[in-house]
């Protein structure tokens, strides 16, 4: 086996070891920021563009089924309008209620 040196290969390592240029090392450096910066501004405006999409497919579904629910609570509200004056279905929709406080406390304040 030869155990000599390829210059060729020394070249090219001792390019590689050499220190760069301080000014340059700053171009190149900002450089690949605004690079990343703009692929991650791209792909945000993408992500938009296909939300927007699909909630522009899926408004018509969306209008009816809100259009079910508001119907449905309604006429719930209205059979149960006789029920309202019981002291006991006032004590139930209040404990109702308070079973979801904790959960809106934490909704607003963020805290999950």
């Amino acid at each position: 086996m030869n155990d000599d040196r390829d210059p060729i290969l020394t070249r090219i390592f001792a390019e590689q070891n050499s220190p760069v240029d301080g000014s340059e090392f700053a171009a190149r450096v900002a450089l690949m920021m605004d690079r990343d910066l703009r692929s991650a501004r791209s792909y945000r405006i993408g992500m938009i563009i296909a939300v927007l999409v699909v909630a522009s497919l899926l408004a018509p579904w969306l209008a009816q089924v809100c259009a079910l629910a508001v119907g449905s609570v309604v006429a719930g509200l209205s059979t149960t309008r006789a029920l309202s004056s019981f002291p006991l279905a006032w004590l139930a929709l209040c404990s109702i209620v308070g079973s979801f406080l904790p959960a809106i406390h934490l909704g607003i304040t963020r805290r999950w």
